[in-house]
């Protein structure tokens, strides 16, 4: 039986391994739409079986919709895009910091709303994105002209971007079923990752940028990369959001970030400054905010969502 102590453990389990995610891309080293693309393709038949699994319980409900389908194959897009630019972050400024930069994508989410929609952002906004822009400008090492990673935050900021179009995209194409049932998320992100997979390969292939790992040394790192980003930190993610609220999930999504600055300067050496950490916890600190607000607002009601590197970080989730 799954227990809210044992959804916590697990949802600790699931960031770290999302954590773990982003130093392994950083151990690889290899370019960005390449690795992007194997995570993702790697990930299809792991996923399968629990894919699967989904579908036989499904049996008695309507299949999934066409639409559903589809939205998740676009959002499938918008998560390689996602991968590119957060692959391209992690090469120039570090894991930690690459992931912490993710979190943007929780301002960006209701401004998309805004610009498709007309639903007018939550008046907290206007005091969040000043703080997370200056939490982005001493991550970037504003308050260190000579250090300045001016090119990395802004790989960063659009892997952010691209992750809050995936999650947009996901939110508005789900089937809407009762919590309990979890609307098939494996089925929905084997169709994502095939999705971003073949994008992302397609598009490096292209730029004549597709690499293909050689041998054990090469394919090795990258089906573990798949299993422990795509597979294990989604595994986690579903099973413990059975046990426990939206609030503990999505809060506890944002350790990903902290695993992540932890991991790097362990095994990285990769240790950011005074300054960088204040605005790591800036963002960190206006991403809860943001959510903790959009919760309210909705007045609790606001759905777990299931990231395919998040996130679903909330999605949180999910960059990861």
């Amino acid at each position: 039986m799954m227990t809210p102590a044992r959804g916590v453990a697990l949802m600790v389990l699931g960031t770290l391994a999302m954590a773990a995610s982003a130093a392994m891309i950083s151990a690889i080293d290899g370019e960005p739409l390449s690795v992007a693309a194997w995570r993702c393709l790697l990930a299809v038949p792991m996923l399968l079986p629990l894919a699967a699994w989904e579908l036989l319980r499904r049996r008695g409900r309507a299949n999934l919709s066409r639409g559903t389908m589809i939205g998740a194959l676009i959002a499938g897009v918008a998560l390689g895009v996602d991968y590119s630019f957060y692959n391209t972050s992690i090469n120039m400024i570090g894991p930690g910091i690459a992931t912490v930069l993710i979190n943007v994508q929780v301002v960006i989410l209701p401004l998309i709303a805004w610009a498709m929609e007309g639903v007018r952002p939550m008046r907290q906004l206007a005091l969040i994105i000043p703080l997370m822009l200056a939490g982005v400008a001493l991550t970037a090492g504003a308050l260190d002209l000579g250090n300045v990673q001016l090119a990395g935050v802004l790989a960063g900021l659009a892997a952010g971007t691209g992750y809050a179009l995936y999650l947009a995209i996901i939110r508005r194409t789900a089937p809407k079923e009762p919590r309990r049932h979890r609307s098939a998320p494996f089925t929905i992100l084997s169709l994502v990752c095939l999705s971003a997979g073949v994008t992302t390969a397609l598009t490096a292939a292209g730029l004549g940028r597709l690499e293909v790992p050689q041998g054990l040394e090469g394919w090795g790192p990258m089906l573990a990369l798949a299993f422990v980003g795509q597979v294990l930190t989604y595994l986690c993610f579903n099973v413990a959001m059975t046990a426990i609220s939206e609030t503990a999930s999505s809060t506890l999504m944002l350790l990903s970030a902290v695993f992540a600055v932890a991991l790097a300067a362990v095994l990285f050496a990769d240790i950011p400054s005074a300054w960088q950490l204040v605005g790591c916890a800036m963002i960190i600190g206006g991403a809860w905010w943001s959510a903790a607000a959009a919760r309210r607002r909705a007045g609790g009601a606001v759905p777990p969502t299931l990231p395919a590197g998040s996130s679903e970080r909330n999605r949180t989730s999910s960059r990861r």
